[in-house]
Parts: C-alpha cells; sequence; structure tokens
C-alpha cells in the first residue's frame, strides 16, 4: 500500500476542501489553508514543526514542505519556512506520497520520513532525510530539500526495501532507536520494520507487521498491515500503531510493541485506522484514529477521527473527537498539537494532555504500594 491514505490525498486536493477546520472553540487554536499537512513534532524549545505533502495533482505535483510555528513574546505564532521542493509521486493509481512524518533524534537533529521511490525524477524521495533546525541555520530558510546547508544526512530506505524482495516501499516514520544513534523506520509499503545502524551505516528488517483477518463479509477478508508511526519504547525497543488497509475496518488495528531483537507482541487491539502515536506524561499512550472510511466520498469520513488515551490496563477513553483524519500528534506540555490533512489545519488543543496523577511516581496509572517503594528509597536528607 503505497501511502496510509494515499488515494484520498488527491481527492481533497481536487475538491479544495484544504482550508476548513471541523473543529474549534476557545480552547483551540487552528492554522487553516495549509496544502495536506501530515506529521507534528515539537523541537523542546517553544517550536511547532510540521510537514506539509503540498499535492497538487498528476500533472502538477507540487511542493512538499518542512515549516514550523515559532512562539512571540506574546504568545503568539509565526509561521516559517525551513525546507520545500520536497517531491510528491504519483502512482498508476493516483496515490500521492512524499513528506510524512517528522521525529527528532536524539542529538537535536530533525529527521524527515519522504516516502516513495528514491529514483532519478524523485531523487529526494523514498529516504530518511536529516537536518539541521538549529536557530542559526533555520533562521536563514527556506532551503531546497536536497541542494542545502541545513541537509547533514539522506538515508535510502527504498533501494534497500525493493532490493530485498519487497513488492513495495513506503518510508513513512522515523525514530530514535536508543542513544547510540540507531534509527527505527516504518515502511507502510513493505509492512515492516526497519532499523539503521549508525555504526555501519547499514539498514535491515527487524519484523514483518502480519496481514489481517477483517470480520466475517468483509471485502476483502484480508488486508495489508499497514504500519503507520513508530516510538521508542524506552527498553531498546519500539511502539508501532498500524491503520490496516482498505476496507478500513472497525476493530482490526492494534498497538505492539517490538522488542530490539525483534520479537512482536501484540500490546492492545480493537482499534480502528490508527496513524500516529504518542507517550502521554502520565505513562498512557496517546494514537489518532482516523475514523471510518465512506465509500461514497472516497474519503475518511469528515468528523469521525479522534484522539484516543490508552491507560497502562488497556482502558480507552477519547481526549478530543469531531476531527477529519487526523494524522500526527505531538504532546507539548497539557496541549495536543494536531494535523488535519483533508481540512488543512494543525491545531492545538489547550489543556487535554494527561497529567500524572500525584503520588503516582513509576507513572503507572496507579498510586499504590510501588509508589511508597519509590519514595522510601530516597528517604533522607537532601545534600
Amino acid at each position: 500500500m503505497k501511502m496510509a491514505f494515499g488515494a484520498t490525498l488527491a481527492l481533497s486536493s481536487s475538491l479544495g476542501l484544504a482550508g476548513s477546520a471541523f473543529a474549534g472553540d476557545k480552547d483551540q487554536d487552528v492554522w487553516e489553508g495549509l496544502n495536506i499537512p501530515i506529521g507534528v513534532e515539537f523541537d523542546g524549545n517553544g517550536n511547532i514543526w510540521f510537514t506539509e505533502m503540498g499535492v497538487q495533482g498528476p500533472d502538477n505535483p507540487g511542493n512538499g514542505k518542512i515549516n514550523y510555528l515559532s512562539p512571540g513574546l506574546d504568545g503568539s505564532y509565526d509561521l516559517n519556512g525551513f525546507v520545500e521542493g520536497v517531491a510528491v509521486a504519483f502512482n498508476s493509481m493516483g496515490e500521492p506520497t512524499g513528506a510524512l512524518q517528522l521525529a527528532f533524534d536524539t542529538d537535536g537533529s530533525l529527521l524527515l520520513a519522504s516516502g516513495g521511490p528514491n529514483i532519478p525524477p524523485f531523487p529526494s524521495l523514498g529516504s530518511i532525510l536529516r537536518y539541521d533546525p538549529t536557530e542559526m541555520v533555520r533562521s536563514a530558510g527556506p532551503y531546497d530539500v536536497l541542494a542545502s546547508p541545513a541537509l547533514m544526512q539522506q538515508i535510502p530506505v527504498f533501494p534497500f526495501v525493493v532490493g530485498s524482495g519487497y513488492g513495495d516501499s513506503n518510508t513513512y516514520a522515523v525514530a530514535p532507536a536508543g542513544d547510540d544513534g540507531d534509527l527505527y523506520i516504518v515502511d507502510s509499503g513493505a509492512n515492516a520494520l526497519l532499523r539503521w545502524s549508525s555504526a555501519a551505516d547499514e539498514l535491515s528488517v527487524v519484523v514483518d507487521f502480519p496481514a489481517v483477518e477483517n470480520p466475517k463479509g468483509s471485502v476483502p477478508g484480508i488486508s495489508q498491515a499497514v504500519p503507520t508511526q513508530v516510538i521508542a519504547d524506552g527498553e531498546g525497543g519500539a511502539i508501532v500503531v498500524q491503520l490496516v488497509g482498505f476496507p478500513f475496518a472497525d476493530g482490526v488495528a492494534s498497538i505492539f510493541q517490538v522488542s530490539a531483537s525483534g520479537d512482536l507482541t501484540t500490546m492492545y487491539t480493537g482499534f480502528q485506522t490508527l496513524i500516529d502515536v504518542e507517550m502521554a506524561a502520565d505513562g498512557s499512550l496517546l494514537v489518532t484514529s482516523a475514523g471510518s472510511f465512506d465509500l461514497k466520498l472516497g474519503n475518511f469520513t469528515p468528523g469521525d477521527g479522534k484522539i484516543l488515551r490508552v491507560a497502562q490496563d488497556g482502558t480507552v477513553s477519547t481526549v478530543v473527537e469531531g476531527l477529519w483524519c487526523p494524522s500526527g500528534l505531538a504532546v507539548v506540555g497539557e496541549d495536543l498539537w494536531v494535523a488535519q490533512p483533508f481540512a488543512g489545519t494543525v491545531t492545538r488543543f489547550r489543556g487535554l494532555a494527561p497529567q500524572p496523577c500525584p503520588g503516582d511516581l513509576n507513572h503507572d496509572g496507579q498510586v499504590n504500594g510501588a509508589d511508597i517503594g519509590l519514595m522510601l528509597g530516597f528517604w533522607g536528607p537532601c545534600l
């Protein structure tokens, strides 16, 4: 599957739907008129970074970008361009891909997952692109995607995946694998999690995600896994969420944990069309769900998207609803930042990020003897 939701991107652009928000009140800040925003990340210094795929159409592919919102002294934000000219590639089915998810590495560099084929017409695609986002560099932008002093490294993923025998490749997401410089990479086309070794400058396959059986009566009966996002689990492994391919059935998507050795475990299941995942301050997981797919519209149903909180005991609650295919999520203090590609918006939801419960010292969602044990371990004078 080329894109997690590829064909609908072209549809939303051709219908002129970008630029209208589906949710908004006094507790929200909405940046409108964006061209297919996909990924959102926070750099720890107040700046909110996001991608725009920039889809126009097969005859005029568009201009993918990395932008950032910089905070002013009055609490407002300014929109700034950092990288532009990321190619948009269309396959024979009219599915586009290009600038997708972002992540910050442990050294502070900015990582872009650029989907599609890494072939001569599209030299910036099918790769992980590493940029220097420091203030001195970014202030002189925007830069060309490849001909740029901000570009630090390009890791071609497409050639490795195709050369390894996979029939498709789409470099969708990336995350640090630890403090050793290695990276986890989600290839949603290959339905695989990869690892890039910093020391060897080599890619390897960590695990393949199995096809998913749909509910009885669904057509097709089996769908591709379509992993979409990866984050480090803090133990050397990774947490991965999946969309699951057409018909995007309810109840079949899962959240997985992948050990450093490649063992695949289902943490939680029973979801629909998951795209992004973040760890909240209280240890719970926040996931975005695109919701149901409208066959008549040929797109995910407007207003059916959600942000869900998954507690460590598996309890699921809705944090935000009424969204249109939320593709990107960043947790910034008490706020949530969300990209909605078909609405053309990046939205800040104020005060909705889960916070640790007072007394829950180990962030397991409960106050009990384990927390007392932690406290007693530090008992004594503060020197």
